[in-house]
């Protein structure tokens, strides 16, 4: 047991010194982050109050309103087109299925 205890004594002082080093590091680290969190939002800052940016975000927002207009006129215009095509196709199928007295449609003759 003797010769074990230098040893056991040395992993611990080891294990300590660590431990005390982790704890140092965690620290650094955090203050890092925080550090670069503030750049981010110093960053994000200048960004949105820059005129450049807000000139784009406009001009996006023009196009947008602009492109959603002709889409809107654009299916409006398919609308009407469809439901022509919806009365159209009624009107040849009521020509179809309804019979005139006129023609004289005879079965015996166009079973030949």
């Amino acid at each position: 047991m003797r010769r074990l205890l230098p040893l056991l004594v040395a992993a611990i002082a080891g294990l300590s010194l660590t431990a005390a080093c982790s704890r140092h590091d965690d620290h650094r680290v955090g203050d890092d982050l925080k550090d670069a969190g503030h750049s981010v939002d110093e960053a994000a800052g200048s960004v949105a109050h820059d005129p450049d940016v807000k000139r784009a975000e406009l001009d996006m927002k023009d196009a947008a309103h602009d492109a959603a207009h002709d889409l809107r006129q654009a299916a409006a215009e398919a609308k009407v087109a469809a439901h022509r095509l919806a009365a159209d196709t009624r009107n040849a199928a009521h020509d179809v299925t309804r019979r005139d007295p006129d023609d004289h449609y005879d079965n015996d003759a166009h079973n030949d």
